[in-house]
Order: structure tokens, then sequence, then C-alpha cells
């Protein structure tokens, strides 16, 4: 059985990767736009492809930050 300290580690390195892969996955998006994508016609355009990536990230900073601060709160 794992200490419950190795177990938190590995929860918050997990946490930084889910938040690293949000931000891969966004370069590629706006990567996308600016080049390949620039023959297409922009009718219905809307901002889901902003809004759902920022929307993402968000959640994973709150994910790492209740991780953080649940454990210190529960103590006392």
């Amino acid at each position: 059985m794992m200490s419950k300290k190795m177990i938190k580690i590995i929860c918050i390195i997990m946490a930084a990767l889910m938040v690293l892969s949000v931000f891969a996955v966004c370069l590629q998006v706006f990567a996308l736009e600016g080049g390949a994508m620039t023959y297409v016609p922009a009718t219905g355009d809307n901002d889901g492809d902003y809004i759902i990536p920022a929307t993402i990230a968000v959640v994973a900073v709150l994910a790492v930050g209740i991780c953080l601060v649940l454990p210190k709160l529960k103590k006392k």
C-alpha cells in the first residue's frame, strides 16, 4: 500500500498532465485556424473553438486546486 503523500504526488502529476493535454489540443486548434483553413468561408462561425478549450482549462485548474486544498480543510 502506498503512503498518502505518494498518492497525493501522483494525483498532482496526473492533474498537471491533464492541464498540459488541454493546452496541447488548444495549440493544434489555434494553429490549424490560421493556416490551412483560410479557404473555408466563415458561415455560422462562432467562438466555440475558444470557449470550450478555455472552459476545460479552467475546470482542470479547479480540479488541481481542489486536490490541494480539500485535504487541508479536512484536517481542521
